[in-house]
């Protein structure tokens, strides 16, 4: 087994500030003995000279402006199963620790094509989802952790290599039980190593069992179980952001956030989304509310933000954003798919039908369907675009000498002599096509039509009544 410790050091801070591509400066603060401290601070914040252990009225008084929130641990527990949603697609098998996740990679390295490989887009979307975060790898998952907070970048493959990577470090960063901290500072015992160099029966009689014990489980001589944790099937996440936001334009950042989570989830579960729900949340007025579609199953965040931005340009906000959420809740099993050279124009077609529906609404764009009937009129209908027709339907098929533009409604046209006018004399072409038809639907007709010419040049569809006469105009071919 190979673990991978993911340890999130600025996740207090980061909890608050992923929802804004810039922010003032912000500290988030903890009690220490009845007086507020900072604890986290941004780059903000410390260009005010402010650090991580200075007193909260000492950092007002560097930064009048300043913004201050407490340290929220549930909101920071929030995150780390978030993130573990995310990270499912790296592994099946994750545990959580205090601000710090542990991955049992070893079974995924052959899918990545090794280690290199899959922390580069681990890594890559992290910082995407507003993270930083230190990593270690080694063959048990207290090793990892330890290294991870300590030691990060390290990488340990071999369980005889982990006495060797942890020995210098301090013992106290194997607990944090005060009572085994404040006896291991008692007997003298400085790093891991030295805990190590002495026999273990004179170890535990000096110290306590649970110390052994933990030795063993760092270097892998005794087991050391893990809860497994089970993903929901659902995805629903929010971004609460740090001010208001007033223009749509603004989402765009906090949004992108969610849709790099939403595709990890969606990649760990094999699948793809093919309808988002986003709910803008305002202090005073209810949430606003939009559903995001699109033709197929996709786990792409740049489709997926590409057709948001086309979305929200056309969206009215009725007053300040505070809070953005994103959920999935049917999502479906997704088929990657080989491109090829004829594939490639039908990917262009639904990216276009995609941004076409975002931007006009999706009644607003539609298809159109062959019927099996002779009527004109009644030979079409309203579809989904890229609906195919019934294959075992041979009938329903365009005809070639019919016009591509159909009026509503078929207009008359004056006739002088019996021949046909519009502009002037039309030439008529010769062997008309009769359609005579529908007397069981109470739409009965019976029709000649005629391809015709202006004097403009232009190519008309007419018709003669034959039962009630005139000539009607019924399409143009453009």
């Amino acid at each position: 087994m190979l673990w991978l410790a993911l340890y999130f050091p600025q996740l207090p801070l980061e909890v608050f500030v992923r929802g804004r591509q810039q922010a003032g400066a912000l500290v988030v603060v903890e009690q220490q003995g009845g007086r507020e401290q900072v604890s986290r601070c941004n780059a903000a914040a410390q260009a005010y000279g402010i650090r991580p252990g200075l007193m909260l009225p000492a950092a007002l008084a560097l930064c009048a402006g300043l913004s201050v929130q407490a340290r929220e641990r549930a909101r920071e527990q929030q995150a780390l199963h978030e993130l573990a949603l995310w990270a499912y697609q790296f592994s099946a098998r994750i545990s959580f620790e205090p601000s710090l996740l542990l991955l049992e990679v070893g079974a995924s390295l052959r899918l990545f094509g090794g280690l290199s490989a899959l922390m580069a887009p681990l890594l890559r979307e992290l910082g995407q989802m507003g993270y930083t975060a230190q990593y270690a790898v080694a063959p048990t998952p207290t090793a990892a952790a330890l290294l991870a907070r300590n030691r990060p970048v390290t990488e340990v493959l071999d369980r005889q290599q982990i006495d060797a990577a942890v020995h210098d470090l301090p013992l106290a960063c194997l607990t944090r039980d005060q009572q085994v901290r404040d006896l291991i500072r008692h007997i003298g015992l400085g790093s891991i190593g030295d805990a190590l160099d002495l026999p273990r029966p004179e170890l535990t009689r000096r110290t306590t069992p649970a110390l052994s014990m933990l030795l063993d489980r760092l270097l892998g001589r005794m087991p050391d179980p893990r809860e497994a944790w089970q993903p929901p099937q659902h995805f629903a996440q929010t971004i609460e952001l740090l001010g208001e936001i007033t223009h749509t334009t603004a989402l765009v950042f906090p949004a992108r956030r969610l849709m790099v989570s939403l595709c990890g989830f969606l990649r760990g579960h094999g699948g793809g989304a093919q309808r988002l729900q986003w709910h803008l949340t305002h202090r005073d007025l209810p949430a606003t509310h939009f559903g995001l579609g699109m033709l197929d199953p996709s786990r792409d965040p740049d489709h997926m933000l590409e057709l948001f931005r086309e979305r929200i340009e056309r969206l009215q906000l009725p007053a300040p954003v505070i809070e953005i959420r994103l959920a999935v809740s049917d999502w479906q099993a997704f088929e990657e798919r080989s491109l090829t050279l004829f594939d490639g124009q039908a990917d262009v077609d639904h990216a276009l039908l995609e941004r076409l529906r975002n931007r006009l609404g999706e009644q607003r764009v539609r298809g159109l369907r062959c019927l099996a009937d002779h009527r004109p009129e009644r030979a079409w209908c309203l579809c989904e675009p890229g609906e195919l027709p019934d294959v075992s339907d041979h009938s329903a098929v365009a005809r070639a000498s019919h016009p591509p533009w159909l009026l509503p409604q078929p207009r008359p046209l004056r006739e002088r002599q019996g021949v046909p006018q519009y502009g002037g004399e039309l030439r008529l072409e010769q062997l008309p096509e009769r359609i005579e038809t529908g007397w069981w639907d109470g739409y009965d007709i019976t029709r000649d039509y005629f391809i015709a010419h202006s004097r403009a040049g232009e190519r008309l569809w007419v018709f003669r009544d034959r039962r009630g006469g005139g000539w009607y105009l019924h399409g143009l071919f453009i």
